[in-house]
């Protein structure tokens, strides 16, 4: 039941925003009563709080799967430029969760974002020891390169909300274009020259 109400809670804060999302809303999206949405979440803020970690931990849990399997960095790297993207399309047009949560909607969650975007960033620099200790990624500060990482993606995928021209391309072009560029700055040493 948690997982339905986070999923339908995702798409409502994505599409509608903080403000204009309801706790009545989310229950009758997610198909449960009120009471029950009460039950798991005590408030309108912890849903938001625990939607957009649902969200960070599936980026995260990809990238794991994927490493442990074997995967090139380049196709890991790839693969979650592209998850975040397709955030997009669960929001539609008018935004998406993650996009809503960094700029500015929620001021009240600062301080809790901040800490949310903090452990995220610290499972990625993890994730980026591990490439630079396999020699797949050059040599950097994992910390600083996972939040420039992270600041490449979220910013390139704010501008993809929209209708207009711009929005659109960066939707059908960004995901390429984000993941190359990302892996022309991490790429090893050797491979540049």
């Amino acid at each position: 039941m948690e997982e339905r109400i986070l999923a339908a809670a995702g798409r409502l804060f994505a599409q509608e925003g903080f403000h204009r999302t309801g706790m009545r809303r989310i229950a009758a999206e997610a198909g449960v009563s009120i009471g029950a949405l009460y039950h798991y979440f005590p408030s309108k803020e912890e849903v938001f709080l625990a939607a957009l970690r649902a969200e960070y931990e599936r980026w995260l849990a990809e990238a794991r799967r994927l490493w442990a399997e074997g995967a090139p960095a380049r196709e890991v790297l790839r693969q979650v430029v592209e998850l975040h993207f397709a955030s997009l399309a669960r929001g539609g047009e008018r935004g998406f969760l993650v996009g809503r949560a960094w700029h500015g909607e929620v001021p009240g969650l600062r301080k809790a974002l901040l800490a949310l975007r903090d452990r995220y960033a610290q499972a990625v620099a993890r994730l980026l020891a591990q490439a630079m200790d396999r020699g797949e990624i050059r040599r950097a500060h994992p910390l600083l390169t996972a939040y420039a990482l992270l600041g490449l993606v979220e910013s390139v995928t704010a501008r993809a909300v929209g209708g207009d021209r711009v929005a659109a391309e960066v939707r059908r072009e960004g995901p390429r274009e984000v993941a190359e560029l990302a892996w022309r700055a991490l790429q090893p040493e050797e491979v540049r020259s």
